[in-house]
């Protein structure tokens, strides 16, 4: 079998079987658990590396890429206090207070986990065209509003470099909203961003801030319609030509750091751990 296709069975199927409720273990391993961890993980490195049985389980572990398994039970006692705990005691990761927040499903009011709004509505007031972009590590939105096809407003708004295009494109739909319901009109909203459409559409998401999102389409859901549009319409592309100019001469907007970035920190973590680890090995 191709070793990538085994690393994928091995992350996907072994290590998460492995792992399962390190989120309340993982942060108190003793000396022999962390053994037993490693001498099952050492059972399939071998079978990736086909290396010599005498070959120790660090070198393994660096042949393969596959981390120490100690370590990423670590990290996911880390993510899961982090995440859903809203522990400061990590705060040297990441500061929780910029952090999107975890809303268990019980506490979203149901008439707000499904959202069904309407692709157009009639009469609109304006046709709204939103867009989020990301260039090298910065991040903006723009809300390009029209009226009988002419373009009469933009906003552009710069995000935070920990922000992501799929909450730049949501924040950037949720200006669109609140601005129709600050000046009283209907509006049509234009997207390129499926993602977010889905999200919304969602019954499933823990997000604080996406459920903000959906909260605020709510309560104006009478006087928005929102659409998902191709590339290559003149709204988009103007809507895109903002976004990008966002980036570097927006106004700024805060919003909490994703989910994604306290995963893509403990990635660093565990990559720092390891390089410890190592050079503690003797």
């Amino acid at each position: 079998m191709n070793k990538n296709l085994l690393k994928i069975w091995y992350y996907t199927v072994i290590e998460k079987a492995l792992l399962y409720g390190a989120s309340v273990w993982g942060g108190t391993l003793t000396k022999n658990q962390i053994d037993r961890l490693h001498s099952i993980q050492r059972i399939f490195l071998l079978k990736f590396t086909r290396a010599f049985r005498t070959s120790s389980t660090n070198v393994l572990n660096v042949l393969t890429g596959i981390p120490p398994l100690h370590i990423v039970a670590k990290a996911e006692f880390i993510k899961f206090r982090i995440w859903v705990n809203r522990s400061n005691e990590y705060n040297t990761i990441f500061d929780i207070n910029l952090l999107d927040k975890y809303v268990p499903l019980k506490n979203i009011p149901s008439r707000q986990k499904l959202i069904n709004l309407d692709s157009k509505i009639s009469n609109a007031d304006y046709e709204i065209y939103t867009d989020g972009s990301r260039i090298e590590n910065e991040t903006g939105f723009a809300v390009c509003i029209l009226k009988d096809e002419i373009n009469i407003q933009n906003y552009l708004f710069k995000l935070n470099t920990f922000n992501s295009v799929f909450q730049a494109e949501l924040a950037a739909i949720e200006f669109a909203v609140n601005w129709a319901v600050k000046e009283k009109v209907k509006v049509n909203i234009h997207t390129d961003s499926l993602s977010s459409i889905s999200a919304i559409n969602s019954a499933n998401t823990r997000s604080e801030f996406v459920n903000k999102v959906k909260s605020n389409i709510f309560k104006a859901k009478n006087m928005v319609g929102l659409s998902w549009v191709h590339v290559g319409i003149p709204g988009n592309e103007l809507a895109d030509q903002q976004a990008k100019l966002a980036i570097t001469s927006g106004e700024k907007f805060v919003i909490p750091a994703p989910y994604s970035h306290l995963k893509g920190l403990l990635k660093n973590y565990i990559v720092n751990e390891w390089n410890e680890y190592w050079n503690s090995y003797d």
